[in-house]
């Protein structure tokens, strides 16, 4: 059964108890109504899932984003297939990172961050400027083989948390 807007509510909804001063960011992601909150062709924005992989030392993995030339965590777009945004990111980090996902266990049923950001186009996919709905989980691994999905990602890396693109994550992640 695809992922339900009821779903993404409850989602948020628990992360608000656990980090009320993200409303402003979240807001938005409140207002949304239908399905296509979860299709990629949505271009004023949709859902996306990421997953915060961190080992025992505190790094986390980060891929190195062909296409957006970036080092992000591994994350994307939500599949009709995917039964709830934590499995939509597990599914995403076993596509990008090759790890196993019986290597890979959610820490948390509730994110750990939520964050809106921008896309840029991508003519080749014939996508206009987009916005990301973000939704990240944190799982908790050990140091697993990696083999980088090649078609979408450079290479793949365990760093310091404050490599990631958010201080407010970083923290939450050491805290």
């Amino acid at each position: 059964m695809p992922i339900t807007i009821a779903h993404l509510r409850d989602q948020l909804a628990a992360y608000l108890v656990r980090w009320p001063e993200d409303f402003e960011v979240v807001a938005p992601l409140l207002a949304l109504t239908g399905p296509d909150a979860f299709d990629r062709s949505t271009m004023t924005g949709h859902v996306t899932a990421s997953a915060i992989l961190v080992n025992p030392k505190g790094e986390v993995l980060l891929i190195h984003h062909k296409s957006l030339d970036r080092w992000l965590q591994p994350g994307g777009h939500v599949e009709p297939t995917d039964e709830s945004l934590p499995l939509a990111a597990l599914r995403e980090a076993v596509e990008e990172t090759g790890i196993e996902p019986s290597a890979l266990k959610l820490a948390d049923p509730v994110p750990v961050h939520v964050d809106i950001h921008p896309i840029p186009a991508n003519p080749r996919k014939g996508e206009e400027a987009h916005w990301h709905f973000d939704v990240r989980y944190r799982f908790d691994c050990d140091d697993p083989e990696l083999a980088p999905q090649l078609e979408e990602v450079h290479a793949a890396e365990w760093r310091s948390a404050t490599d990631l693109d958010s201080e407010d994550l970083a923290a939450r992640l050491e805290g």
